[in-house]
């Protein structure tokens, strides 16, 4: 499988939904296999709040990950990199390349740190749809997004949908809720409480790795189910041991959280960009700039796979259900797949299994299967 990792910057400046503007924007992307001739086959891949551009492959160095859903993206496997040429882009705000708070400001020539301007989900698909057209690229063939990247996926529903060929959606719904509001703002709390974060301007010192830690640990229990916690660790004391009475760790999931907590300070992930991209899930509302959901999608009418799991409480699948119910009357070709998984959230990174034959089927132009929820 061919991998390329490249970085385009944006022409001229791009207005924001805020008002303000970046004078400079540069987007960090990979693709994986070959455009098509005719420029047809093309996916565009949209990631979730701590991923990044690196989707498939091996690590890049010493410290990376390897891609974060190898599982899927290859040769023979459901987005099919002998068939398809798919782009990643990291977007605007984050911590993999793409112009973000860590960015030098080329007006003070410093990271730009907490003067960022606040970015919205529409400000990074403004961004996203300059780097398809300068891949001379006018209508994908798809876009795939889960979670955070679903919300992206939504919004080139509502603003391009004559460049969209079809659709697959996880995990995400017309606008966040008030609780996962309510978390972002502990989160925030958690990174800014460190010292280290240093209001923002940590880039020339200690990184707020305790900060990032708390916020991993936190994050793990509402990215994962209770089940799959119960599942994997129950009571179970570390190796087993007998009770020692003590206030060190004691369960095994004590420890998983301590492995946690040390690996989000192993420069993976950025605090400020945490900040600006949680608050940007904040501020989306598929239906803000319009009456209903209905109306945002009205001119969208090409095939659309959304998937939900029924032990996600963070995005439910009855408000999942909102934008299905609203293009069905349109006889737009919508079909809801709702799946079990212990998992929760993360299933479709960390329990592919349910998953794969759907999006492979989807992707291949079947969108047959009937309309409405569909447990399986």
């Amino acid at each position: 499988m061919k991998i390329v990792r490249d970085r385009l910057r944006l022409a001229g400046a791009l207005t924001l939904a805020s008002g303000q503007s970046l004078s400079e924007v540069d987007i960090a992307f990979e693709t994986y296999g070959a455009l098509s001739p005719a420029r047809d086959n093309a996916i565009l891949l949209l990631h979730g709040l701590t991923a990044d551009q690196h989707a498939a492959g091996p690590p890049w160095h010493e410290k990376g990950r390897a891609g974060w859903w190898n599982q899927a993206i290859g040769p023979g496997r459901a987005i099919d990199t002998d068939r398809f040429f798919v782009i990643c882009p990291n977007v605007l705000g984050s911590f993999g390349g793409s112009t973000g708070p860590m960015s030098r400001d080329p007006a003070t020539g410093r990271a730009y740190g907490m003067r960022f301007p606040v970015i919205t989900i529409a400000d990074m698909v403004a961004a996203q749809r300059q780097l398809i057209a300068a891949l001379g690229i006018e209508r994908l063939h798809a876009i795939v997004g889960g979670c955070m990247g679903g919300f992206q996926a939504f919004e080139w529903m509502s603003r391009h949908p004559e460049c969209v060929g079809s659709a697959v959606v996880i995990s995400a719904t017309a606008r966040t809720n008030t609780h996962n509001t309510a978390l972002w703002s502990v989160l925030r709390a958690a990174l800014m409480s460190d010292p280290a974060w240093n209001d923002g301007d940590y880039y020339d010192g200690p990184s707020p790795d305790a900060g990032l830690g708390l916020l991993a640990m936190t994050g793990a229990l509402f990215w994962m189910s209770r089940e799959a916690l119960h599942e994997k660790f129950g009571l179970r004391t570390i190796e087993n041991r007998p009770l020692r009475y003590t206030l060190e760790p004691e369960f095994a999931i004590e420890e998983f959280l301590a492995r946690v907590r040390r690996n989000a300070g192993a420069g993976n992930l950025d605090a400020n960009a945490l900040i600006y991209l949680t608050r940007a899930i904040d501020y989306f509302d598929l239906s803000r700039e319009y009456d209903t959901v209905a109306e945002a999608l009205a001119r969208y009418t090409s095939p659309l796979l959304l998937v939900s799991y029924a032990t996600d409480w963070r995005y439910p699948s009855q408000e999942m259900n909102e934008i299905r119910e609203a293009l069905e009357p349109r006889s737009v070709p919508v079909r809801h797949e709702i799946l079990d998984s212990p998992i929760g959230h993360g299933a479709f990174l960390y329990d592919f299994n349910g998953l794969e034959p759907i999006l492979r089927t989807f992707l291949s132009g079947d969108f047959s299967g009937g309309r409405g929820d569909r447990p399986t």
